[in-house]
């Protein structure tokens, strides 16, 4: 045997035993097998293995598993679940920086090259059949939006995408806007003084870029009680530790064509 057919015989192996494409009833309420193997710190530690050892079509199957089951995802299920009267319990925690150090990076590593019709879709799939509501108020599903968002916007100033895919996205990105809508006063779950919402001000600079005149109107009443919070909060405590936190709004800010020193 050969180093070919050995390559092809493990990656057969290895595919076989992610259950990625596994059935399952869709009335069942039980997890599809290959989310709950990502359930598991070993299932999430094997994802940076597998997308080096997988082609590009099942690089593809995965992030689509993925993207179709997000809010099922315990690092998103159990996240949901917090509030800044109740904070994430440790070991959730530890979960969500696991993913994000494991998961993440082979992810967003193959959206950045993959065409943007293929990002299209996939935000497409969210819109449909993801409860949007529960990503937005989660850092994992905040990191999945801005990464999708982000996207579209390099690819807008790169002039590349054909005007059909512009067509879709827009209709996509007014219907992601509208579903996010609703939550944009609970995406913040973390007290104010605990100076770990960065990742939602890059969210709601991503968004906020892409948004029309009426839509950034929208998203600054959603969110307009926490820019006030965090400003005033950020203006009691010393410049060392202040300044970072208002450049963290600023990042919004700026974004809808505003700054955060107009907020005196």
């Amino acid at each position: 045997m050969d180093w070919r057919q050995a390559a092809a015989d493990y990656n057969a192996k290895l595919w076989s035993a992610l259950k990625v494409l596994e059935p399952i009833d869709p009335s069942s309420t039980t997890l599809h097998p290959f989310i709950a193997i990502l359930s598991h710190p070993k299932g999430k530690k094997v994802i940076p293995r597998v997308f080096r050892q997988t082609d590009e079509q099942q690089k593809l199957t995965i992030f689509t598993m993925i993207m179709v089951h997000l809010d099922q995802l315990d690092v998103v299920r159990m996240a949901c679940q917090a509030s800044p009267e109740a904070p994430l319990p440790l070991a959730i925690r530890h979960d969500i920086e696991l993913f994000v150090q494991a998961i993440l990076p082979a992810l967003f590593s193959f959206a950045n090259d993959a065409a943007f019709g293929i990002m299209i879709g996939l935000i497409g799939l969210i819109t449909d059949r993801v409860n949007v509501g529960a990503l937005a108020c989660t850092k994992i599903g905040l990191a999945f939006l801005t990464m999708f968002i982000s996207r579209a916007t390099i690819v807008k100033q790169s002039g590349h995408a054909p005007e059909a895919d512009w067509d879709q996205w827009n209709q996509l990105y007014n219907r992601l806007f509208d579903l996010l809508e609703p939550s944009l006063p609970y995406i913040f779950t973390q007290p104010i003084d605990a100076g770990d919402d960065v990742y939602v001000w890059q969210f709601l600079a991503a968004i906020g870029t892409q948004a029309d005149p009426d839509q950034q109107q929208r998203l600054v009443i959603g969110v307009k009680d926490r820019v006030m919070e965090a400003v005033g909060t950020a203006k009691t405590l010393p410049d060392e530790v202040g300044r970072p936190r208002l450049d963290n709004v600023n990042l919004f800010m700026k974004a809808i064509g505003l700054d955060v020193e107009l907020l005196g």
